[in-house]
């Protein structure tokens, strides 16, 4: 999954924007799989074509897909349109299509996505440059985010607590914007009901996860080139602090992170030197603040609700 930007290009600033059938056939295979999803989503089949043919459901997996490829879009227009502003040679968007769900493996979880890139020339940017570009993204993604959640959530039904254990079931953990959007709409829930998501819903809900992975301070994630704006090479600290944080929340919470750590840790956790001048004063730093409370609004510590790598290691033992 690429949840930032791409690797600092060397090549000249013609050919940072990359080859445009790559970018339309990536961006058609990602509308592809995020119907996919939306089929997937409703508890159909999609690789059976008699899925694709129902009006009803693709209707559905319409408004997912087009909500998420919003989302997405907009995240990678704001580092795009930010770029070209500040005069920093910016590729077109590569959106990465998601892959899955895989025949006899259950209840894997499929959004459709894994979010998108833009390759970037940040040789000769300066601090106020990286964090306007790395901050925009997010910002725009998150508006959007935040407008499909306020139709999606007042879309989707409560039901009674369903007492499936993961047969049919896949539950999904709240952020703080989720939750906050859920009271907004239907109150407190008592713990005997939980909110059926809207595949519109469920498309802001993949926003919020995208947009909490991105802005991660590790590496060349948005939210390492916000922090390396601001520290410069100290922000490798942050970054392997960041990480074995990821590594702790694998064992203890989410598995899932940890496939995500491994991934940042081949990507590289420590940013390489871009900057041209001095890193950018805190008192100027404000998208860092704004990054940091997205953050905090959007991130789920337990994305889908799995047993942990303890439970999982303590249930063999038990056996």
């Amino acid at each position: 999954m690429s949840a930032g930007e791409g690797m600092p290009s060397k090549e000249s600033a013609e050919s940072v924007e990359g080859s445009a059938r790559w970018q339309v056939l990536l961006a058609g295979i990602s509308l592809i799989t995020m119907f996919a999803a939306g089929i997937y989503a409703q508890g159909l089949d999609p690789f059976y074509l008699d899925a694709w043919l129902a009006s009803a459901p693709m209707k559905l997996a319409a408004a997912y897909a087009g909500c998420l490829f919003s989302i997405v879009a907009a995240h990678e227009l704001g580092h795009y349109l930010s770029a070209r502003q500040r005069g920093v040679p910016a590729s077109r968007p590569y959106l990465l299509p998601g892959i899955g769900p895989i025949p006899g493996m259950g209840m894997v979880p499929f959004f459709g996505s894994f979010g998108a890139f833009i390759r970037l020339k940040w040789h000769r940017a300066s601090a106020a440059d990286l964090t306007a570009v790395a901050g925009w993204g997010p910002v725009a993604g998150f508006v959007v985010t935040v407008a499909v959640l306020l139709v999606g959530v007042g879309l989707s039904d409560v039901a009674p607590v369903s007492a499936g254990d993961g047969g049919d079931v896949m539950r999904l953990g709240d952020s703080l914007l989720m939750q906050a959007m859920i009271y907004l709409h239907h109150g407190a829930l008592p713990d005997s009901q939980e909110l059926a998501l809207h595949p519109v819903a469920l498309a802001g809900w993949v926003g919020c996860l995208l947009t909490s992975l991105n802005l991660l301070p590790i590496g060349q994630l948005d939210g390492g080139h916000l922090v390396y704006s601001v520290l410069g090479q100290r922000a490798r600290y942050v970054s392997y602090a960041g990480a074995v944080l990821l590594v702790a929340m694998g064992v203890l919470v989410f598995p899932g992170w940890l496939l995500f750590a491994a991934l940042l840790g081949a990507m590289g956790l420590v940013h390489p030197p871009m900057l041209q001048g001095p890193t950018l004063p805190l008192r100027r730093a404000w998208m860092l603040g704004a990054g940091a409370l997205m953050f905090v609004l959007t991130v789920t510590p337990a994305p889908v609700e799995v047993d942990s790598v303890v439970e999982m290691v303590a249930q063999s033992l038990q056996e």
